[in-house]
């Protein structure tokens, strides 16, 4: 039981009401429940309101009694309200109905609070009640109101939305959701830059949105719009501004309309009007185009030009009356019958005057265009002038009559086809070839059903071909015909020629003659043909496989030389760029790294130019080699560790080295890069993982393999070979495998030139290199060296030549540059200066030896090998005649020169490869004056 301190005493209570009702507002009474008490008070206010009996206390009421005047239908919810805060304490609102004292209800709220003892249970319970009455019918009004803006929004056609100023999206209807494909919750509150796909498009909606915010004037505009997943559109908006209360502009309300099928539809009508406007000027016939709402005829140049009449535009009286009188009413009644009965196309031949009274004899068509309800509103054609034509089917047909005569009493078969008025004439002759007699009709139809169908094809494509007039071609076909009535089948062989007027076919004219007999004779001598051939088609099959070898090692060789070609250009050109580039990146120094980081960038992507022009001399052979004696098993075990690193953990490395195996003589590098680039094919050929096998043998190639292969010699042989278990190649791959450039991989991941410079380099070395591959199973690739026959005494290693950066150079050692491109010349000299050097400069030989008599404290030549004139050899040559101690270092981009033989570098000869840098130059100039021997 609660205490007498639990209790309030009435003026606490009536200090509570007073506060609760200032928090509360307009309030119609206050309440004080003693619940510990079970004591209910409430003030005559709430008395009143509630429609208490007014004999009943204001005090120690029972809670049944307040409950009681409640509307019924919220009596049990107030229950449960009340309920409900006494367990937990606290805050309680609660809103219901009412009866008052006139007996009617009104809405009314309950704010109060429920205090709890220690224990939890509930000690005091006041509050205040609130009429509601109006804030309700007001938020009834609010909810049917937006109800049917809602449903009024959603019934309205097309798309409906509403955006603030900023341009987010507050509503949209069903059209809005459709077209954004995104439910409301998805594009509310977003922008058009969010929804669009094109960020243009965007930006021009929400421009159009602004100006309208901005003039407060609404428009009506079209737009396109495209959207993430794919579609596009045009539509038709209207818009206009949003203003609040104060009609100020809050934002925008539109109304949008798919017109993209109408704007299709006018796109598709000007291309129509444009090709048919291009067509018109383009024709020699006179095409006209009839409006019927105004009854003028629009006419191309074709009317002055054909008939002399200096208009293009007429009523359609005057065509009328333009045509002959004996023809006019014809004309007109069968005119009108195709526009007034519904037709759609219209043709005929008529007599139409000129300017000067003659006649012209023409043919004429034409189409009708009708509206949507059919009506005729125009009636396009166009007029053929066929006054030659008739002028020459007059003389012709007297020619023909004779032809027939000739024809119907031989062998040959006349025909004749009338493409204007699509007739065939065929004389009995013909007729019998088809099996008809001569008597009946006939009509291509006739022609074409009596056709073999094996022949149908091949024949209409030769007629065709001679009636097309950018061809003209020799009508000449042999078909087999199944007789009409008879049902023999006959052999044919046909020629005929087109007769062209104005640049189209009318005609086409020949003759046929049976050769079913012929045709027999042949079939025995074909089977007879067949028999010998078969006899000999092992022999020639062999013979072939030789002749592919030699015609892809002639194509091997002529792409050889083109690309070795190409490559010294570029050498040139990229001797020029990596040369200043590395002398730049060196006078910067660390002082602008971003400068130095540019500069860094193109050298690197010159530099891969560079080495792809190495690549490409490797495949045209035409790479200096140093071929040096090479144990095969020692070089591959030497390679394993870095193959590992390589093929990476999911290929499994396995070497079969053979014993006793021969020595070779060979690049050693270039030899590496070989087995390299064949592993990291197999590599990508794996791209789950598999085995790669690297094998050396001992192999003779015998006089028959050499036959059945082009370009190799019998005889003994080492073979490198490197095998996969990837995903193989057909044999179309095989076959351009070794072609420059040609690959298999996605773009960025190969140059394909890995394997045009094994080509290379196995060519060159003498050697011969063959690939087996079976889609599935996987590839091997075999490089065949030639054996070296004496193996080499065992040699002590040079010793390693100590390398400093940038030797430089003594201001008494006088060089002599040469070099007939002005860029490299000009790189040259300055990095040589800038060494320490003293140099001198000659674009050419000539004046090099003038230099080299002026100047004979010259103390090193440095030339170009390549030079219009003497070249580089010839230059050094003649200056050691009287300067036999003279150092000579040699450039070059290209290989197959006068230092180079047989892909070999001559003994002795310094040479440098275009492009270099100022270090490579340094050194090699250092090395040749102090006279240490050749770097290459």
């Amino acid at each position: 039981m609660p205490t007498s301190r639990d209790r309030d005493t009435p003026p606490t209570r009536d200090a509570e009401r007073v506060q609760l009702a200032m928090a509360a507002g307009a309030i119609v009474g206050t309440w004080f429940w003693d619940v510990a008490g079970d004591a209910l008070s409430v003030d005559e206010a709430l008395a009143q309101a509630f429609g208490l009996d007014p004999a009943l206390p204001r005090e120690n009421l029972r809670l049944e009694q307040v409950v009681a005047t409640v509307h019924p239908e919220d009596q049990a919810a107030l229950g449960d309200a009340i309920e409900a805060v006494l367990a937990r304490g606290g805050r309680y609102v609660h809103q219901y109905r009412a009866r008052g004292a006139d007996g009617t209800y009104r809405w009314l709220e309950a704010v109060g609070r429920v205090e709890l003892d220690a224990d939890g249970h509930p000690l005091r319970f006041p509050g205040v009640l609130i009429d509601i009455d109006e804030r309700r019918r007001l938020e009834s009004e609010r909810d049917q109101a937006r109800s049917l803006l809602d449903s009024f929004i959603e019934a309205v056609p097309g798309v409906v939305y509403a955006k603030d100023r900023q341009g987010r999206l507050l509503i949209g209807n069903r059209g809005t959701t459709e077209l954004l494909g995104r439910p409301p919750e998805a594009y509310i509150g977003r922008t058009d830059a969010e929804l669009l796909a094109d960020p243009e498009q965007a930006a021009a909606v929400m421009s159009a949105d602004a100006r309208v915010m901005d003039s407060g004037r609404a428009e009506q505009l079209e737009e396109a719009v495209s959207f993430p997943d794919g579609r596009s559109a045009y539509w038709l908006s209207t818009k206009a501004p949003l203003r609040d209360e104060s009609g100020a502009v809050v934002g925008l309300v539109g109304t949008s309309v798919d017109i993209t099928a109408r704007r299709t539809a006018e796109r598709r009508h000007r291309e129509i009007e444009e090709r048919y406007r291009l067509a018109a000027q383009a024709t020699n016939d006179a095409i006209w185009d009839w409006r019927m709402v105004d009854g003028h005829v629009i006419w191309n140049d074709a009317l002055r030009t054909l008939f002399g009449h200096d208009a293009d535009q007429t009523s359609a009286q005057w065509w009328i009356e333009h045509i002959h009188p004996d023809d006019r009413a014809r004309i007109d009644r069968e005119i009108h019958a195709v526009v007034d009965g519904g037709g759609n196309a219209w043709s005929g031949e008529y007599r139409f005057r000129r300017a000067d009274g003659s006649y012209a004899a023409v043919f004429d068509r034409g189409a009708v265009l009708r509206d949507d309800r059919g009506a005729p509103v125009r009636m396009i054609g166009a007029m053929l002038d066929l006054t030659a034509r008739k002028q020459a089917e007059a003389a012709l047909a007297e020619r023909e009559e004779r032809l027939r005569l000739a024809t119907d009493a031989g062998d040959l078969g006349f025909w004749d086809v009338d493409l204007v008025h699509d007739q065939l004439i065929w004389p009995p002759r013909t007729k019998a070839m088809f099996g008809i007699s001569p008597d009946v009709p006939v009509s291509l139809r006739d022609f074409y059903d009596g056709l073999h169908p094996d022949d149908l094809d091949a024949t209409s494509a030769a007629f065709a071909a001679a009636a097309d007039p950018a061809r003209r071609a020799l009508y000449d076909v042999e078909y087999r015909t199944v007789g009409k009535e008879d049902g023999i089948v006959r052999w044919v062989a046909a020629k005929g020629r087109g007769l062209f007027e104005d640049g189209r076919c009318v005609r086409v004219v020949g003759v046929a003659i049976d050769v079913t007999a012929r045709k027999a004779s042949e079939a025995r001598l074909q089977e007879l043909n067949e028999r010998l051939e078969a006899r000999v088609a092992e022999e020639i099959a062999g013979r072939a496989q030789v002749e592919d070898a030699l015609r892809q090692a002639q194509k091997m060789e002529a792409v050889g030389q083109l690309t070795g070609g190409i490559a010294h250009d570029f050498n040139n050109m990229l001797a020029t760029v990596i040369g200043p580039l590395d002398a730049l990146a060196r006078r910067l120094g660390d002082g602008d790294p971003r400068n130095k980081r540019y500069v860094d960038l193109a050298l690197n992507g010159a530099t891969r130019a560079a080495q792809l022009t190495q690549r490409l001399l490797a495949f045209s052979r035409q790479q200096p080699l140093q071929p040096v004696a090479l144990d095969p098993n020692r070089l591959v075990a030497g390679m394993s560790s870095l193959l590992t690193h390589s093929l990476g953990s999911s290929v499994q490395l396995e070497t079969v080295l053979a014993a006793g195996i021969w020595w070779i003589n060979a690049d050693e590098n270039q030899l590496e890069n070989v087995i390299l680039n064949l592993a990291v094919n197999a590599r990508d050929a794996m791209p789950d993982g598999g085995r790669l096998t690297v094998e050396t043998a001992n192999c003779d190639l015998d006089h028959r393999y050499a036959a059945e292969h082009a370009g190799v010699q019998a005889g003994q042989y080492v073979m490198i070979a490197v095998t996969d278990t990837g995903a193989g190649m057909p044999p179309e791959v095989m076959a351009k495998a070794f072609d420059p450039f040609f690959t298999t991989k996605e773009v960025g991941r190969g140059t394909g030139l890995g394997l045009s410079q094994v080509y290379g380099f196995v060519k060159q070395s003498a050697g011969h290199v063959k690939i087996y591959s079976e889609v599935g199973q996987g590839t091997t690739v075999k490089v065949y060296l030639p054996r070296l026959l004496r193996r080499p005494q065992p040699q002590a290693d040079a010793p390693a030549r100590a390398s400093t950066a940038l030797p430089l150079g003594d201001a008494q050692e006088l060089v002599l540059v040469v070099e007939d491109e002005p860029a490299v010349r000009e790189f040259s000299v300055q990095v040589l200066q800038d060494l320490g050097y003293r140099v001198l400069e000659a674009d050419g030989a000539e004046a090099a030896l003038r230099l080299l008599e002026a100047h004979p404290d010259i103390a090193l030549l440095f030339t170009d090998v390549i030079m219009p004139g003497l070249n580089g050899r010839q230059l050094a040559d003649r200056a050691r005649e009287t300067r036999p101690d003279l150092k000579v270092l040699f450039t070059t981009g290209y290989s197959r020169n006068a230092v180079v033989h047989n892909g070999v570098l001559d003994p002795g000869v310094h040479l440098i490869g275009k492009p270099f840098t100022a270090e490579d130059l340094a050194q090699r100039v250092r090395a040749v004056i102090d006279g240490l021997a050749p770097l290459r």
